[in-house]
């Protein structure tokens, strides 16, 4: 069999430039990679942890009457008194409702009739070091323009601020931290008391950023931050072992986090006081935020094809509320099928915080007979509901692990043994996955899929990395990269487990000695083959679901080949 597909032009793309960016974190920001002695220090607890860190610095706040949420979801440095104005600092949570951080500073704004501004950072060397996609970028961009005209409703201006360096810093830098307590001087007005609330990033760099602005604020008397558990619906490190530990296995935490939600509905669901509209707001003007995405951002992407959802809280309400009510009730018989949109398609949303997942998981316990869980609280036996819920519970759980394990996120694996896998390190063969050229239709498809959308379902995301890290033997931290760089919902907590998942490296991972059948995939999850003709172009005489006869791998030597290099280290 012979595939042909009539390619979309790639605008001004250097693929070696791209491909080596996967290769290795990059030199600049990261000139010396941790070893897994020092990631061990974590283990051993001679290191404390990026969160541990902070919470040195921030201390936990006892005002009861803040009406915070349960379960002590608000961190401020310094005491707890009036100011003279207050700023949110927008991150990953672009949106008016359900906004923890928000909610607190407008509520006490409002109370002592003080000025309420919102501030979003850009800082394009994070997005460089990070690999961020330019259809993530792209969205985030939208969606600020829209966060600028919701909150002006309100009487609140977006300032949209960017940390310009002279040589490349991240956002962890000290030079960072000081022009950021410097901008929020300079929107406040120097010399007044400024509190800033913000809603927690557990990555490791954000962690460390928000521990050098704690700091800082600790030494001054105008200056005060106060973080809260937002992104998580139970926040790391609530739900531990009998011995007191961090789960590695997701079952039995997900078990606990279903009963941990289930004892406290309201306080774990409960949304925040919403922004009740001042009526003073008729002159208020937004003014236009003034940044332009650079081309180098977007520039690998395929030309006319770089279309983003309406980036609204509006847009995403009415998403989650068709998939609950529609496709959501067949997400059990669906979410794995290719050629249809199974999957809820809220993980973007979610992932720069247009919605929130307590919204989510709220609006789904809800329709679904007020139940999280099967009653028996068997996971087989969950419905699709509560099977889409467990999928939400997934992304609580990886950051969870991120927050115990911050060297995940240091292109470092759980299993430290599999830093001893032979893997054949072939860039010929990664580059032919990358851009679908392997001569397995289902790899292809999906890739090329990945390439001119940004986005993929979990089930295709399985399937590519089990091909890369087992079949191609190519190492699993290429792909994680080559994901980062494409998808419109990167979040590093969850690529990183998903990939650790799919290479039998990480948390709570599938045994080496599985590696998926890619003619059984195909067969199973696009039967009709409608899903790889549509991104193949092949003829319907075609038998699609078997490997060409150009591809790049024999299938069932390639695993035994797998089996032989993974034996060789566990």
């Amino acid at each position: 069999m012979k595939q042909t597909m009539k390619r979309q032009s790639i605008r001004k793309t250097n693929r070696s430039q791209e491909l080596a960016e996967c290769l290795k974190p990059n030199p600049v920001y990261y000139p010396n990679p941790i070893t897994f002695q020092k990631a061990n220090q974590f283990n051993n607890a001679s290191r404390k942890r990026p969160l541990e860190l902070l919470e040195d610095f921030i201390s936990l706040d006892n005002d009861d009457d803040d009406n915070q949420g349960s379960h002590g979801n608000g961190k401020e440095s310094g005491t707890s008194t009036g100011c003279d104005s207050y700023v949110h600092w927008f991150r990953s949570d672009l949106r008016v409702n359900d906004n923890r951080g928000l909610a607190y500073a407008y509520r006490k704004a409002r109370a002592e009739d003080r000025p309420i501004h919102g501030l979003y950072v850009i800082n394009e060397h994070d997005w460089v070091a990070h690999m961020e996609s330019g259809w993530k970028l792209t969205f985030i961009v939208e969606a600020l323009k829209e966060l600028g005209s919701s909150l002006s409703k309100y009487g609140i201006e977006l300032h949209v601020r960017q940390f310009e360096p002279d040589t490349p810093l991240l956002s962890n830098s000290k030079a960072f931290s000081e022009w950021f307590v410097h901008t929020v001087e300079e929107i406040t007005g120097t010399g007044n008391s400024t509190l800033v609330t913000a809603n927690l990033q557990y990555e490791v760099d954000e962690l460390y950023r928000d521990g050098r602005i704690a700091r800082l604020g600790n030494t001054r008397n105008n200056f005060k931050l106060r973080l809260f558990h937002d992104q998580c619906i139970v926040r790391p490190g609530a739900l531990t072992t009998g011995k007191g530990s961090q789960y590695t296995v997701f079952t039995p935490w997900y078990k606990k986090w279903v009963s941990y939600i289930e004892h406290d509905i309201d306080g774990t669901l409960k949304t925040p006081h919403g922004l009740n509209h001042p009526t003073d707001t008729k002159d208020f003007q937004q003014l236009p935020i003034d940044y332009h995405l650079p081309e180098r951002f977007t520039s690998y992407i395929p030309e006319q094809h770089l279309h983003t959802p309406p980036a609204t809280e509006a847009a995403a309400l009415e998403a989650m509320k068709n998939f609950i009510e529609g496709r959501g009730t067949k997400y059990n018989e669906n979410k794995d099928l290719l050629a249809t949109d199974g999957t809820s398609l809220l993980s973007g949303y979610i992932t720069i915080g247009i919605i929130s997942t307590r919204t989510i998981v709220l609006s789904a316990y809800l329709a679904n007979n007020r139940h999280i869980m099967n009653k028996n609280k068997d996971v087989k036996n969950n419905n699709s509901l509560e099977t889409f819920i467990k999928e939400i519970a997934w992304r609580d759980f990886y950051k969870h692990v991120l927050c115990h394990w911050p060297f995940l996120s240091m292109d470092l694996p759980f299993k430290f043994e599999t830093l001893n896998i032979k893997w054949q390190q072939d860039t010929t063969h990664f580059e032919q996955w990358c851009y679908g050229e392997t001569g397995v239709p289902i790899v292809d498809a999906i890739m090329l899929q990945l390439l001119h959308t940004g986005y993929i379902n979990n089930r295709a995301r399985m399937i590519t990395a089990s091909f890369l890290a087992k079949n191609l033997l190519v190492d699993w931290r290429y792909g994680e990269r080559w994901f980062r760089k494409h998808l419109i919902d990167y979040d590093v907590a969850s690529n990183i487990g998903g990939w650790g998942f799919c290479s039998s490296t990480g948390v709570d991972c599938q045994p080496y000695f599985r590696v998926f059948n890619m003619t059984l995939q195909s067969q199973k999850f696009d039967p009709d083959g409608k899903f790889i003709r549509r991104w193949l172009h092949l003829p319907h005489t075609t038998d699609v679901h078997q490997p060409s006869n150009t591809a790049i791998v024999d299938l069932k030597e390639s695993r035994e080949r797998a089996l032989e290099k993974y034996r060789e280290v566990m």
